[in-house]
């Protein structure tokens, strides 16, 4: 059943506004929802501050409901198209609750002719104060529509940084994040995109619904996601959730949402449709990322309850039945078409705890590039948050198969952290970011399989001491390298390393590079200087698989002379003539420069991460005898 609207008209509007308030009432007792097809607009130069309008949305189950809203004002905008109707609501409901997130789209009309859709509201405001986005602003999404090409290709931008700001730094200075760094994806501090003209008003935040089994997991994504104009919140009922009364129609007003995440771990953002045109569908009055063409699923909602909250109320909702696909992600609007639903990125994952049988999840993502970053480091965030529920630091083991239309792309790392979940998710994220959004091609991606093995403790080593065996040696020499590792609270080993002297090695001090992965990798893109930089979508796959794990440790024999490199590889045994031409090229392709030569150089393992680097000189002395 209707509410009827109870518009709250200042005492000087009266008198003006009561052949409007009548007309309003009795548009409530004609119909709760008006047709779709060949709705009538209202222009922005013919609404005026005065005007009382009736606004549809749910406020529980699927039921459409009304309210009154009186137009306070028209805002011009900083560019053409960019302006932002100010509205006070009124009604029971409304009145408690305020400008609800998920109340997004909601349609906003005048004498059955629509206005636009709620898109602002302001957090702690004393009076239920809309921002409504003109409908003007929103209709030329429906041509896009007519010609909407698949978004799965579209241009992303990187949203690693947020990752990073979630482990406090600690994903930047990781191998995988260094390397996201070298191939020039853009890391711009993203954050919410929602342009409402000249004004310093706050856009509503979408509520993101996600069914999730941890709670800290929500209150740590909370600051991750709030940037990017989303507000988490736990959504109950079945994984795979489904509505046993078949999904509800999608019609103005009604609930809807765009599935971001499906399966085990779900996440949903909700809103409101603003208009529908046949199969056609105009929501939400603001973009999720401004993203542009997309293929997101798009699926039916349910409202449980309205949450009313001091700051800012919501709809406590649930994701249904897929009903179509949002195709354009704009400044002002999401659209898209009821019927076909898009393919998702399947993704398995598998978390074991101090030895347990592990848990496992089966989820889908959106292959949208903006999107699939992003949200398969959430999900999986989320996935290793229930699983492992750890409130300290902890030792993990990653190894991570992405299944691409070229081949396996592998990645495996050790480490220790006080982030776990946000840790694992950001790396993954970064891989998947480096396959889509790198400056030469797209990836295709077939699946990704991630493993999880959990330790709650510091299981760390660090490199405590390097020796050699003697500090002088002739070419063609073995020089002993003798490593010392101090465990966390434990015991001392010692490892034996043994590198050899080339014969045509001048004479000379050369160096002994004693470093964790960690530190190796920062000091050889140091030493590879421009050929660390990625050049082609395959050395991208090539530098994802050189990663090593964080419990390997690489011993060097340096040479102080530079070197030459290709497609970041080191060339050796490179003929005198020919190493003169090709260093003549260098910085053209043919090859790079490099700031020392590596003469020999080999790794062990560990059985737990390792930090630290050490260096030592050896002096290479000529014999007259081994050196040619």
């Amino acid at each position: 059943m209707s509410r009827s609207p109870s518009p709250r008209t200042p005492p000087d509007r009266v008198v003006q506004n009561a052949s409007a308030i009548a007309l309003c009432a009795a548009l409530s007792l004609v119909a709760a929802v008006v047709p779709a097809a060949g709705t009538d607009i209202v222009p922005l130069d013919e609404l005026v501050p005065g005007d009382l309008c009736v606004a549809h949305t749910v406020f529980q189950g699927t039921e459409i409901e009304e309210f009154s809203i009186e137009i306070l004002d028209i805002v011009p905008g900083q560019h053409p198209g960019g302006s932002l109707i100010l509205g006070l609501a009124s009604g029971d409901l409304v009145e408690r609750t305020g400008i609800m997130q998920g109340m997004s789209g909601s349609p906003v009309y005048l004498d059955g002719r629509l206005v636009g859709a709620i898109a602002m509201s302001w957090p702690f405001s004393r009076e239920p104060i809309a921002g409504i986005t003109p409908i003007e602003e929103m209709l030329p999404a429906l041509d896009m529509l007519d010609g909407a090409t698949s978004g799965a290709g579209a241009p992303g931008v990187s949203y690693a940084r947020a990752f990073d700001r979630a482990t406090g730094g600690e994903l930047a200075a990781t191998p995988i994040g260094r390397l996201s760094a070298l191939a020039g994806i853009d890391s711009d501090d993203v954050r919410v995109v929602r342009d409402v003209g000249d004004q310093d008003a706050t856009p509503a935040l979408t509520p993101l619904l996600v069914r999730s089994g941890d709670r800290s997991f929500l209150a740590d994504a909370s600051g991750l996601l709030e940037p990017l104009g989303f507000a988490p919140v736990t959504a109950w009922g079945d994984r795979r959730a489904s509505d046993s009364d078949g999904p509800p129609a999608v019609e103005p007003g009604s609930s809807i949402g765009a599935q971001l995440v499906s399966g085990d771990i779900n996440m949903t953002a909700v809103g409101t449709v603003t208009h529908r045109d046949g199969e056609r569908i105009l929501a939400f009055g603001h973009p999720l990322f401004n993203a542009g063409p997309v293929e997101l699923p798009m699926v039916s909602a349910r409202v449980h309850a309205s949450m009313p909250s001091l700051a800012v109320s919501f709809k406590f909702a649930s994701g249904t039945e897929p009903v179509g696909t949002f195709l354009q992600d704009r400044r002002r609007v999401m659209a898209g078409r009821l019927g076909d639903v898009p393919d998702m990125l399947p993704m398995t994952v598998s978390v074991s705890v101090e030895g347990a049988a592990p848990t496992r999840y089966e989820f889908d993502v959106v292959r949208s590039a903006s999107y699939t970053t992003l949200f398969t480091g959430l999900a999986l965030s989320d996935a290793v948050a229930e699983a492992a529920r750890l409130s300290g630091a902890a030792t993990a083991t990653l190894r991570v198969t992405i299944q691409t239309a070229d081949g396996p792309v592998t990645y495996e790392n050790v480490f220790f952290t006080e982030g776990l979940p946000f840790r694992i998710g950001g790396e993954v994220s970064s891989i998947i970011e480096l396959l889509l959004l790198n400056e030469f091609r797209r990836g295709e991606l077939i699946g990704v399989a991630v493993d999880v093995d959990v330790r709650s403790e510091r299981r760390q080593s660090f490199i405590e001491h390097v020796t050699a065996e003697r500090v002088e040696c002739a070419p063609g020499d073995t020089v002993a390298v003798r490593v010392g590792l101090r465990d966390w609270q434990g015991e001392r080993v010692t490892r034996v390393v043994e590198l050899l002297v080339p014969r045509t090695a001048a004479p000379g001090p050369v160096m002994v590079r004693v470093a964790a992965a960690v530190d190796y990798h920062m000091l050889e893109i140091e030493r590879l200087g421009a050929g660390a930089y990625p050049r082609s979508y395959e050395q991208i796959i090539e530098a994802i698989a050189d990663v090593r794990p964080e419990s390997r440790v690489i011993v060097q024999l340096l040479s102080m002379r530079p070197g030459l490199s290709h497609r970041g590889r080191e060339l050796k045994r490179v003929p005198g003539r020919a190493a003169l031409v090709m260093a003549s090229g260098a910085g053209t392709g043919t090859a790079d420069r490099t700031e020392m030569a590596v003469f020999d150089q080999h790794e062990f393992s560990h059985d737990r991460p390792v930090v630290g680097v050490h260096e030592i000189q050896v002096t290479i002395v000529d014999d007259g005898a081994g050196r040619r």
